[in-house]
This record gives C-alpha cells, structure tokens and sequence, in this order.
C-alpha cells in the first residue's frame, strides 16, 4: 500500500500516468528546465512571510503563516497552469492537517502573475479528495496506465520524452 501525498495528488490531477510513475519512484530528469524554474521560483519567493517548506508526518507545506489567529498554508506555483491539481495537492495537506487537529485555510500562490487564490476546505471537497486517494491506491496496485496525449498540457512536462519519445 502506497502512501498517498501530496505530491501524488498533484500528479494524479494533472495526469495519472505520471502519478503512476511518481508512486513508483520513476522521477523525470533533474535537468528538465520547467522543474528547474520552478524550484528556483519557490526558494526565492515570499521570504520572510513564515515558515517555508515545513514537513509534518507525509505532508511538506511551502508555506505556513499565522494572521490575525488563523494557520494560512500556502502552496506556490511556477505559472497558472495545473492550478486545478495544485489545488487538490492544498486540499490534500488542509484534510490532512485536519486530522490531526489544526483548523487551517489555504493559499495558492503564484508570484510571477501576482495571485492569491483562497482555498478551503469544505466538507464536500475533503470527501472528494478521500475519494481521489482511494482511486490513486486501485491505479498504483494496477498495471502502467495508457498515456493521456494532450499535446497542449504534455508540451512542458516533465516526463515527456519518457512519454512521447
């Protein structure tokens, strides 16, 4: 049994052939230029503005602030796209926080065009994302998924040469 992240949900809302890959621990090159630029995006943004990159049991947030009494955890992102699977990987941690007793909201980040997207976590969508973690467990035990070919979102993937060449 695979234990479900973040990063896997990310994965799998983007597409699940790559999140099949990632739970199988077949990463995409290091030198994949979009992964490079987001790294770099992520250590040099909103320094100062809380604690970055803070692990708790299987959850590792990019960003958590304390305002006016309330835990904001905020996930950064290079551009706005995937911000669908960004924020199921935000949904994701604000359940798993949940469980473990820390009421927070959430903030979807992306600092080269300025936003800041609320996210909260309602009843409906923390049964949703149980949902998505049991399909990701039934896809992980089975057999490598066909490739979902979308030219436009596969173009600056970073697994596509292992998809596509």
């Amino acid at each position: 049994m695979i234990d479900v992240n973040g990063y896997l949900i990310l994965s799998y809302s983007n597409c699940h052939r790559e999140a099949w890959l990632v739970a199988h621990r077949i990463f995409p090159e290091n030198d994949n230029t979009n992964l490079a630029l987001g790294r770099l995006l992520h250590e040099t943004s909103y320094e100062n503005k809380g604690e970055k990159d803070v692990a708790i049991d299987n959850i590792k947030l990019d960003l958590v602030q304390e305002k006016n009494g309330k835990t904001i955890v905020s996930e950064i992102k290079k551009s706005k796209y995937s911000l669908d699977g960004a924020r199921d990987q935000l949904l994701f941690y604000l359940r798993r926080l949940k469980e473990m007793g820390v009421e927070a909201e959430g903030l979807l980040l992306v600092p080269k065009e300025r936003k800041r997207i609320p996210v909260i976590l309602t009843a409906e969508e923390e049964k949703r994302i149980r949902e998505m973690s049991d399909e990701i467990q039934k896809l992980v035990d089975g057999p490598i998924p066909p490739i979902e070919r979308s030219q436009n979102r596969c173009k600056n993937c970073a697994y596509y040469t292992y998809c596509w060449v």
